[in-house]
């Protein structure tokens, strides 16, 4: 998993959890530690079950699976994000990455998490 930590999007993440002053655990990846770090410090969900889907992906066996279903068919693409996510300050970008689960959750066939709540 130490590879995945070298990422660019955990990369910023990181970053984005030192300029919050929040010490990064070994077993969580960054990305997954900073939308957990936003729920933890108020922010609103759009739905109850994205605290467990999120805590279900920051734990799942196969990281990169976790990562990759985040990621697939993330608007603007994983580059463009990245980009966005460097020029936020923690918190919003903690929002953005909860808003990208979110949308995940909801274009997601197989998951019953419904796009009304």
């Amino acid at each position: 998993m130490k590879w995945l930590r070298l990422l660019p999007l955990n990369l910023i993440a990181s970053l984005k959890l030192r300029q919050a002053s929040v010490v990064e655990r070994d077993y969580v990846l960054p990305v997954f530690q900073l939308m957990e770090w936003g729920l933890a410090s108020g922010m609103p969900l759009t739905h109850h079950r994205t605290a467990g889907e999120l805590l279900r992906l920051s734990h799942q066996l196969d990281q990169r699976a976790a990562v990759d279903y985040l990621l697939n068919n993330v608007p603007g693409g994983l580059k463009g994000l990245s980009r966005n996510l460097l020029h936020l300050r923690p918190r919003p970008a903690a929002q953005l990455l909860l808003d990208v689960l979110d949308m995940r959750l909801k274009a997601d066939p197989r998951n019953r998490y419904p796009a009304g709540l």
